[in-house]
């Protein structure tokens, strides 16, 4: 009973924050969730508890607020917050002692981030690109110095991104509940807006999730419920009608059901369990066709996106190679200067992971494929089956998706990819040999 309770644990503590945030989220304990998850989180750092219980606390907290963008006091407020439950725990419980296995190429995009303000349009945009590193860098520092090496992180940063995407999918379904509208209607026309984030962002944490639930179904004996969760995460994507984002899952597909064969030692429960889950998907689809033509619907919705027409993001990157040409060595301005060049077509960035990196110049883009180089040697130093997952959600996120969405550049995802790239390093100790 004990490790049964041992084992859950995490779960219940991750089921009480998703609740509370969504009660949050939809008006009625908005006023008291803050001081609230603030709380706990002190508590969690006085009882000296793995920050696995600390760093989902403002990942929720920004989940909480529907007008989080546009709220300035209420980001600044985040941000503190944030920074602040960070220092505390290194002053009481850690110590920075560790450089990182990644440092160099970060520090690398670190210093082009600031050099590239020779060619910037102005300082803002400068300062913002280089913001968005020194975070990142930061963060990583913080994760490989406060994680303990435990075969368990694997899993509770699987579980972690799994709950925040369910979230993420009930939020839009409420969204859409709230509307009065069709659901099909709302869908169609792009119209969910959670507040904290764009439409194209939001699921990010449902892609990274993919692959992370991937790895709970290879290890889980019971498989089903993970296979449940994994379907409500994609439900989620799929409600955003984003192209790249269907892409990306069906990618994830084609990859991860062979790779989960392989691993699998119990193939024959693996598959009873995937055939039972394929039942219980084959009747929802029965019922929301006959009853609301919703596929139908849905199939013609995402037609009639246009599923072939690329034209506007050629002309983006184009733009994007006109700047690099004009700029070569240290770039045009930063990760942030496409907004400006980027101005007479409304775009904001470059939709393309490559073509943003190259705001940095070829400094840049060579400290970028350096960071991957070191990402994945140090993947593929794990023992661990987690490694496959780890690789398959770095590549197909940032090549896949990254094709017409530059999502390695958004902040949070950064921070969710240098999360699991801390695990690995602190649970392979032949990192340190580098």
């Amino acid at each position: 009973m004990k490790n049964l309770l041992n084992n859950i644990s995490y779960d219940i503590y991750l089921i009480v924050l998703l609740t509370l945030t969504f009660f949050s989220y939809t008006g009625h304990i908005q006023e008291y969730l803050l001081p609230l998850l603030v709380g706990i989180g002190v508590l969690c750092i006085i009882a000296k508890k793995s920050i696995f219980y600390i760093i989902p606390i403002p990942f929720f907290i920004q989940m909480s607020f529907s007008d989080l963008r546009d709220n300035v006091s209420v980001t600044t407020t985040y941000f503190i917050i944030f920074a602040s439950l960070i220092v505390l725990d290194i002053i009481i419980n850690h110590k920075i002692t560790k450089k990182g296995y990644l440092s160099l190429p970060l520090l690398i995009l670190t210093a082009v981030s600031i050099i590239t303000h020779i060619n910037s349009p102005d300082l803002f945009t400068t300062f913002a690109g280089f913001s968005q590193i020194f975070v990142v860098i930061g963060l990583y520092f913080y994760f490989i110095n406060t994680l303990d090496k435990d075969e368990k992180n694997y899993a509770n940063v699987a579980k972690l991104l799994m709950y925040i995407s369910v979230l993420v999918t009930l939020e839009m379904l409420y969204f859409i509940y709230q509307s009065g509208d069709l659901a099909i209607v709302m869908i169609q026309q792009r119209r969910i807006n959670l507040g904290w984030e764009n439409l194209n962002i939001i699921i990010y944490a449902n892609l990274i999730a993919i692959p992370l639930i991937g790895y709970l179904v290879s290890k889980a004996k019971i498989k089903l419920p993970y296979m449940i969760f994994a379907l409500i995460t994609i439900l989620g994507i799929m409600l955003t009608l984003s192209r790249s984002s269907i892409l990306t899952i069906g990618v994830f597909v084609v990859i991860l059901i062979p790779v989960i064969l392989i691993i699998e030692k119990r193939r024959i429960w693996l598959i009873i369990e995937g055939l039972l889950l394929l039942l219980i998907l084959t009747i929802g689809v029965y019922y929301a066709e006959t009853n609301y033509s919703l596929i139908t619907d849905y199939i013609s919705a995402f037609q009639s996106r246009d599923l072939t027409y690329f034209d506007d993001r050629l002309s983006i990157l184009i733009i994007a190679l006109d700047q690099l040409k004009l700029h070569p060595i240290f770039g045009s301005g930063g990760l942030y200067s496409s907004r400006i060049h980027l101005s007479e077509t409304g775009a904001l960035n470059y939709h393309n992971t490559i073509a943003q990196a190259s705001s940095l110049g070829i400094v840049g883009l060579l400290g970028f494929g350096y960071l991957f180089f070191r990402k994945t040697k140090l993947i593929m130093l794990s023992k661990s089956t987690f490694k496959w997952f780890a690789l398959i959600l770095i590549y197909v996120t940032a090549f896949v998706n990254g094709m017409l969405q530059p999502m390695y550049f958004y902040t949070t995802y950064m921070v969710f990819v240098f999360l699991v790239l801390a695990i690995v390093e602190v649970n392979e100790t032949a990192t340190s040999k580098g």
